[in-house]
């Protein structure tokens, strides 16, 4: 009996011991040799990568060789169209110091747009009584108002544009805001010889547009311009209908040569006014400066260096170190692109 103890205790113990061995000694042996594992994965992977790349770019020295002479030739009319954009914008910049002056200087009259004088009209719009539009005109379309009302929860809501020649003013009724500015399109448009009927015909020809017939609006006969889903009816230049897509607009009332109040065509007393010169239009180019991260041909050729001697895991780890999130396809692309540029000047 004492003997069937002693090897159950026996028996007792080399189990006990097996199975710290299995889940204690044995696991920690197992860990090890996972993270081992792991990372002879990933060296395997880095160094198939390195591979891929490496072919990749063996490809694309086959194709750049082939195409070297359109790329000289690109190179050419690269250096000519640097040449016609630096001429363009000295233009540009001439156009911009004279702006003010050559639009104040042209006469009143060459903004005459209509045959008619002055016209007050009223539309209704998207057949809502809570949405109209109101347009004034005076002195031929020298001057020219336009105000949209739109009604909601017993509030109406009211925004404003104020044309006069080359002025063109911004109404804000809900902060009490003018912004007034130079037109460029009143200013290109100028000119005291100019049919307004028949330059907008041409021009609506131009933007598309043709006569599909006639239609009646208020005792007036318009001609209806299509567009695709777009349509106008006009008269004498003037749109007394329209449909843009679901939204319509529809002349309710006319009045035509029976004089318009000056008020409409004023920014109302207490409103914060705002004058915006051709500074605020257009940027001015003569003291430009490029961005600060623009390269240098010295700094562009020492980054070629640098990515000539480096395998694709280098660049990725370079690149991602600085921003960990960076599209790894975008990177690929790029770092095949500057090993072909790197090449390229030697064989320049």
């Amino acid at each position: 009996m004492k003997k069937v103890v002693f090897i159950l205790s026996l028996l007792m113990l080399v189990v006990s011991s097996s199975s710290f061995s299995q889940f204690g000694i044995e696991k920690k042996i197992r860990n090890k040799y996972k993270k081992e594992g792991k990372k002879h994965a990933d060296k395997q992977l880095e160094k198939a990568e390195d591979k891929g790349m490496e072919q990749a770019d063996k490809a694309l020295d086959k194709a750049t060789d082939a195409v070297d002479p359109q790329l000289d030739k690109a190179e050419e009319k690269k250096e000519v169209g640097e040449e016609y954009v630096g001429k363009g914008l000295d233009k540009y910049q001439e156009f911009v110091d004279n702006y003010d002056e050559t639009i104040s200087s042209k006469n009143p009259e060459d903004y005459r747009r209509y045959s008619f004088n002055s016209a007050a009209v009223i539309y209704r719009i998207d057949d809502s009584d809570d949405k109209r539009k109101e347009v004034f005109i005076e002195d031929g379309g020298y001057k020219y108002a336009e105000y949209e009302y739109e009604t909601k929860r017993k509030k109406t809501d009211k925004k404003g544009q104020i044309l006069t020649g080359s002025k063109m003013i911004s109404l804000d009724f809900e902060h009490y805001t003018a912004v007034e500015m130079n037109n460029p399109l009143a200013y290109l448009l100028a000119n005291p010889d100019r049919d307004w009927e028949e330059s907008s015909k041409r021009i609506l020809e131009k933007m598309g547009y043709e006569i599909i017939g006639h239609e009646t609006i208020l005792n007036r006969d318009c001609e209806i311009w299509k567009q695709g889903a777009h349509k106008m009816w006009v008269w004498n230049g003037l749109t007394l209908k329209s449909k843009m897509g679901r939204s319509t607009e529809i002349a309710t009332d006319i009045k035509i040569n029976e004089g318009v109040a000056e008020k409409n065509f004023l920014v109302p007393d207490g409103f914060e006014f705002t004058v915006l010169d051709e500074k605020s239009l257009f940027p001015d180019l003569s003291e430009a400066t490029w961005e600060e991260d623009e390269m240098t041909p010295e700094e562009w050729n020492q980054m070629l260096d640098k990515v000539e001697t480096m395998s694709w895991s280098e660049f990725k780890a370079m690149v991602l170190k600085e921003d960990p999130d960076v599209n790894i396809e975008q990177l690929k692309q790029s770092y095949l692109y500057l090993r072909q540029e790197a090449k390229r000047r030697h064989k320049e």
